[in-house]
């Protein structure tokens, strides 16, 4: 019994002491710390090599000498990056305000703030969701040059991008990058998702460029996107197309084919072969890998492609119910581009007699079965199509636009043949010298304004300067709403356009 009222004893003293102890220890005298997060965001949405500026309030108390402050990026998942290689988790900032230039890939990530008493080691964390977009953002890429240097821009809208709040061009994203223009005429330029490369092709010498998607970052030249390094000699530009994962290009007039299903970039090899032929530079494709690639053989006039084996196929001929024979054409190519119910549509001409076209329709969504030309139709009564400098084809319905130096008409080619003015340019545009240079139709599956936007390229010889039209359209007639055209400035003359979604 003496022995329990001891140990008694004894606990009362040492529970006395520790209220008396007045060091460290004591959680009566810790101070919280107290982040103002009133004018932080909810969320932050910033571009490469653009400045992340934050400044939070913080207080603990009267003294916040004894606090130190990190910020952090980080990413949730483990998987690293595929520009670097590396998982982000990296330090950014160690004072209050943040002022980081943005060097990391881009992506969605978690901002982490932290501040820490010095002193007892109690920290408070607030943390925010944080996107990084692209130094070359998702939007409509615009290749724009002059006789021997290309540049690529990007227009990045509500329009063409749903959650934007931007109204803006971001321009020369690859000479801003590289420190140049790309050497050569404007070509095609093209973006790769699974690679997440973006394409420069420039005609003549040079070829272009494989870029990163993140900024056009050159990765390498022309000459090197192939297995065996490409002579200067024989370098010629002259198409490109793809079908999910898959490239197709032309080069002096030959095909080359390569899949890039991974996120490593794979080379192009040798030309397909087994036939001899001459590649007019329009690809067909379509998603279900009936035809890995179809093309137009100017040398026999007439249609060609390759299966799934890389290997060079001719077409049947003719089925009964065919408008034309697939292997027995007889006219020469000017345009192609996929369009309604994903048909090809391809302008032609006769080779005798230079102002009658044509519009061939052909049905790549069926193996061969000498049935693939579905459509033929004169456009005798499309005035000026000799006259053409650029075409576009609807996706919602079937319409074709031409475009003369100051006109874009529609070729009614399935009901009249005839043409339709459909829009020409402001007369002070005409007198400044503005001259129409390209039309792309936007087609990005989902886009709630897919198939309903006209971008239309003029350009002014005398002083160098091109604009770019954003014209809605009516997408089942091919109206187009000239009282709602949007004009941006600030480019050269305008060649392609395509998008780019990451």
């Amino acid at each position: 019994m003496n022995r329990n009222i001891w140990i008694l004893i004894m606990g009362v003293l040492f529970f006395q002491a520790c209220l008396d102890d007045e060091g460290n220890y004591s959680y009566s005298e810790l101070q919280p710390i107290e982040i103002d997060s009133s004018g932080i965001a909810d969320s932050y949405r910033v571009t490469q090599l653009d400045y992340l500026i934050i400044d939070p309030g913080v207080k603990q108390g009267g003294d916040d000498s004894n606090l130190a402050y990190e910020w952090k990026i980080f990413q949730g998942t483990g998987m690293p990056n595929t520009e670097t290689g590396k998982v982000v988790n990296d330090v950014v900032g160690q004072e209050r305000k943040l002022n980081y230039k943005v060097t990391i890939p881009a992506g969605e990530y978690t901002l982490a703030f932290t501040v820490t008493d010095k002193q007892n080691g109690v920290s408070e964390v607030l943390s925010r969701k944080l996107n990084i977009e692209s130094f070359a953002p998702v939007g409509l890429m615009i290749m724009h040059g002059d006789s021997d240097s290309t540049d690529v821009s990007i227009l990045v809208n509500n329009r063409v991008v749903a959650d934007v709040d931007k109204d803006e061009v971001k321009h020369n994203i690859f000479s801003m990058t590289n420190g140049h223009r790309a050497p050569g005429i404007p070509g095609r330029v093209g973006y790769v998702m699974n690679t997440h490369n973006v394409y420069v092709y420039t005609q003549g010498a040079h070829g272009g460029f494989r870029t990163r998607g993140s900024d056009m970052g050159i990765l390498d030249t022309y000459a090197e996107m192939f297995t065996d390094r490409m002579p200067d000699s024989e370098i010629n530009f002259q198409g490109y197309g793809q079908w999910s994962y898959n490239d197709l290009l032309i080069n002096g007039g030959k095909l080359y084919f390569v899949s890039q299903a991974t996120t490593t970039f794979t080379k192009f090899g040798v030309p397909i072969f087994g036939e001899d032929y001459y590649a007019e530079p329009f690809i067909g494709t379509q998603e279900r890998g009936y035809y890995f690639g179809v093309f137009y053989d100017k040398l026999q006039r007439r249609f060609l492609y390759i299966n799934g084996q890389q290997v060079l196929k001719t077409f049947k001929d003719a089925g009964a119910s065919a408008a034309f024979n697939m292997n027995n054409v007889g006219e020469d190519m000017v345009y192609a581009e996929h369009g309604f119910e994903k048909k090809w549509y391809c302008v032609m001409r006769d080779p005798e007699v230079v102002t009658d076209y044509s519009i061939y329709v052909c049905n790549l969504e069926a193996f061969d079965d000498g049935n693939r030309g579905v459509g033929k139709y004169s456009a005798s009564g499309c005035t000026d199509m000799k006259d053409a400098k650029a075409f576009a084809v609807g996706n919602r319905a079937e319409i074709l636009y031409y475009a003369t130096a100051t006109e874009v008409k529609q070729c009614d080619f399935k009901q009249t043949g005839n043409a339709i003015s459909r829009y020409r340019l402001d007369d002070e545009l005409v007198r400044e010298g503005y001259e129409i240079t390209a039309m792309h139709l936007f087609k990005v599956s989902g886009n709630a304004n897919e198939g309903k936007l006209l971008y239309v390229g003029i350009y002014n010889e005398a002083s160098g300067e091109g604009k770019l039209l954003e014209c809605p359209i009516v997408e089942t007639s091919g109206e187009i709403l000239s009282d709602r055209i949007k004009i941006y400035d600030g480019f050269k003359k305008i060649a392609h356009m395509s998008y780019k979604s990451k």
